[in-house]
């Protein structure tokens, strides 16, 4: 008696489909928080030394920040890091509170 190894039909695969990685997606206030902060560190540097630093494509960069993608919880917490602040504050919309200076530039209000 021999084996017979049956290939499953298209689509009744194991795990997530190639190239995708299960990320969590961000809520549409979230992902407007997050376009926000990559812009503004877009004002000190460029698309490919953020890109660099945080260890994405700039091009998944630049369609997060032109609301293309939404983004995903990884990325946030990436760009979080790269500017020195917590992930709430990087999902959460609004400006910093009080008087408080930016800790990426410095400025307040």
């Amino acid at each position: 008696m021999s084996v017979v190894h049956l290939r499953p039909k298209t689509g009744q695969g194991s795990g997530a489909p190639k190239g995708r990685h299960g990320s969590v997606c961000l809520t549409r206030e979230e992902s407007a928080a997050l376009r926000a902060t990559l812009r503004n560190l877009n004002r000190t540097r460029t698309w490919a030394e953020i890109a660099r630093e945080i260890g994405v494509c700039r091009n998944t960069l630049r369609h997060v920040a032109n609301g293309l993608t939404p983004g995903s919880a990884g990325l946030a917490l990436r760009v979080a890091r790269l500017a020195g602040l917590g992930i709430e504050r990087i999902l959460t919309p609004g400006p910093v509170s009080g008087g408080a200076a930016c800790p990426t530039c410095g400025r307040s209000g």
